[in-house]
């Protein structure tokens, strides 16, 4: 089943204030797929232009709308892509995001890029949809918890996201940088050693949410130069040597000095 949902106000429909060929959102399999949203007035679909804070706040004003027409909320997202476009902006987008998520977070990745349009923020979300049944909606949407497992290395941050969430029949893990998992520090050297670490690690988040590196579907790399690819690949190539799952790799500014951030969607 394959449903389209339409815009709950005629502002946030792109397609027609903007030509965008897209819907709104899209809900399958149990989830809500939802276009890449930026700062729009909902009544008027006037562009929505200002600071990383008032375009974020929109943002979610706008996604609550959304999600709601849905059947959904946004206690039932389970993964966010944040596009800012200025790495420099990171802790002002966690200061507004940590009001709209302010408990178990969702799965998270922060990425600096150019947005449409000359906005500074864009945030693409997946949410959990309503369940039919009230046993299944328990389970629909499970915070992996941190202490599960020492590879994260969240534990030791503040920030707004949880290093895993478990939806369904997937369970989407937040974008990894390197972290020594025993002491939750940052490990530099190579865009080949820090992909190392980080798939090393994302094995472990993955068992302990019940799921395994055989079981992810779709990954996300972020490297700072795309001049680095091949070093990345051949080790990447060591953790999925057979029939390796979806992939899309790009160069973005990435946020803490990092080389390498992936992550990943799997099979729970």
């Amino acid at each position: 089943m394959r449903d389209v949902i339409p815009a709950p106000v005629t502002g946030l429909d792109l397609r027609r204030e903007y030509g965008h060929h897209q819907s709104p959102a899209i809900r399958a399999g149990g989830l809500i797929f939802c276009s890449g949203m930026v700062a729009i007035n909902p009544e008027t679909g006037e562009r929505e232009h200002g600071t990383v804070t008032s375009e974020a706040r929109r943002i979610f004003e706008n996604l609550k709308l959304l999600l709601e027409s849905a059947g959904s909320s946004l206690d039932r997202i389970v993964q966010v892509h944040a596009m800012i476009y200025d790495r420099i902006e990171y802790d002002v987008l966690n200061r507004a995001y940590r009001q709209y998520v302010p408990s178990a977070p969702p799965a998270r990745t922060v990425m600096s890029v150019q947005v449409e349009a000359g906005f500074k923020v864009m945030l693409d979300v997946t949410a959990a949809a309503e369940a039919r049944e009230a046993a299944a909606m328990t389970h629909a949407r499970q915070v992996i918890d941190r202490r599960s497992s020492d590879a994260d290395g969240s534990r030791h941050s503040d920030l707004p996201l949880s290093p895993a969430i478990r939806a369904g029949d997937f369970v989407f893990l937040s974008g990894m940088a390197a972290i020594d998992p025993a002491t939750g520090e940052p490990v530099h050297g190579t865009v080949a050693a820090q992909t190392g670490q980080i798939l090393t690690n994302m094995a472990e988040l993955l068992e302990a949410a019940g799921s395994s590196l055989a079981k992810v579907v779709k990954v996300g790399v972020l490297i700072y130069s795309m001049l680095e690819y091949q070093n990345m690949n051949s080790v990447y190539r060591e953790f999925f040597p057979v029939d390796p799952p979806a992939r899309t790799v790009c160069g973005a500014g990435l946020i803490g000095g990092h080389k390498v951030e992936i992550e990943c969607v799997a099979l729970a």
